[in-house]
């Protein structure tokens, strides 16, 4: 028997001896889960009000600030895909708990950070503590939902991870004005670290899958060679490209054109955050239609014209942060339609399914973060809008032309 059909082997002894563990997951282990993607999403974003405050202490520009938040991704990006069959094969509790653990040092000893480089160090070392999470729990939730019920519950959880933003970084824009940029790192790590001890102990003992090697390049070749998988991952990273070039460069954008101070965006900041809330609570629901793909195109095209209306905007501060919330809004929705659509495509690889949609999810945010610096320094905010435009049109172009065609799409759902 071939490499492929080993796997295959081991994933259904995997699948027999997960369905005799199975206990499904208890209120309060979601709302677990739903606080650690809220941390998860903080952390990601949190530089956002932070870049002129760091720009000024380490003598750089806000372009060059903001390619911390690009490191971010990065080491994310690549640890993503790694832990995805780790998970698949020894459990999701041993992942979720190292990379929590992680997530909260490597938080902490950016507070700590004497240089710009000692920065961008501990950043690299967060984004991998940021990898092992998000990916893992969407597995969880998929190992034990039935497919009707898995929209709903990735859209509460993706709602979950953007009250983040609504009140996390809010809340990282007052400390930094009160207590300086180091003030909010040691705030946010000391509450990632906290949720660790409740994690340890509300998660059920993991244990190996009997038969199972993690047999890295077979798991990749499964969801692979699946045309499918990869124009979901695609039309992910287009538009998390949207997304975080959005939300790094929304504070910035603020503080230059307006005059404003970091908490003066806080109210800014969080009405972003509540956008993106709604945008993913729609999301859910759009996952479980049969015309969702429909319905995601035509709102992909529109977030990119509002996108990069904001950035081009010339009205009272207020009337365009409005338009910053409609555009959290409508780029947000995609993700739990996509997630749902890559969690029924992975059948019983959904770690490794998960890890590679975090890694276009990161990608995505690369060249949101990276390149929207560099399209800045080359043309100004209208530039970062244009880069948000470009993205959007190509996941709607994606979805609309490609895969709403494709029969691997047609997964039941109803319009009711």
């Amino acid at each position: 028997m071939n490499g492929e059909g080993n796997l295959n082997l081991h994933v259904r002894r995997g699948v027999v001896l997960t369905a005799v563990q199975q206990r499904g997951i208890s209120s309060s282990t979601l709302l677990l889960f739903a606080a650690i993607v809220f941390m998860v999403r903080a952390v990601m974003l949190m530089l956002g009000p932070l870049l002129v405050a760091l720009a000024n202490d380490f003598g750089t520009s806000i372009a060059v600030s903001g390619q911390l938040a690009a490191a971010t991704f990065v080491t994310l990006g690549i640890t993503a895909p790694l832990v995805g069959p780790i998970s698949d094969t020894y459990g999701r509790r041993p992942v979720l708990l190292i990379g929590v653990l992680l997530m909260a040092l490597g938080v902490l000893g950016s507070g700590a950070a004497w240089s710009y480089g000692s920065l961008m160090a501990t950043r690299l070392i967060t984004g991998v503590g940021l990898a092992m999470l998000p990916p893992t729990i969407m597995a969880a939730l998929a190992d034990d939902l039935p497919p009707e019920k898995l929209g709903k519950a990735v859209g509460f959880i993706t709602s979950s991870s953007w009250v983040g933003v609504a009140i996390g970084v809010p809340a990282i824009a007052l400390l930094g004005y009160l207590g300086g940029w180091r003030l909010p790192f040691y705030v946010t790590g000391g509450l990632s670290l906290a949720l660790w001890v409740p994690l340890y102990l509300s998660l059920p003992s993991g244990q190996r899958r009997l038969g199972q090697s993690i047999d890295l390049i077979n798991r990749f070749k499964v969801i692979g060679r699946q045309s499918a998988s990869w124009y979901v991952l695609i039309a992910n990273a287009t538009q998390a490209a949207a997304l975080v070039g959005l939300m790094t460069y929304f504070a910035a954008y603020m503080i230059e054109s307006y005059g404003w101070d970091e908490a003066k965006t806080a109210p800014g900041l969080a009405m972003l955050g509540v956008g993106a809330v709604i945008g993913s609570f729609a999301g859910g629901f759009i996952a479980g239609r049969a015309r969702r793909l429909e319905w995601l195109a035509a709102i992909s095209l529109t977030s990119g014209a509002v996108t990069g209306l904001f950035f081009v905007l010339d009205a009272h501060a207020w009337i365009v942060v409005a338009v910053a919330f409609a555009a959290s809004v409508l780029v947000s929705v995609s993700v739990p339609v996509l997630t749902t659509l890559n969690m029924h495509l992975a059948g019983q690889s959904r770690g490794t399914a998960g890890g590679m949609f975090a890694t276009s999810n990161q990608f995505g945010g690369v060249v949101g973060a990276s390149a929207g610096g560099l399209m800045l320094s080359l043309g100004g905010y209208p530039a970062v809008g244009l880069l948000c435009l470009v993205a959007t049109v190509l996941s709607a172009c994606v979805v609309g032309l490609i895969m709403r065609r494709s029969s691997a799409f047609r997964l039941g759902g109803t319009d009711s």
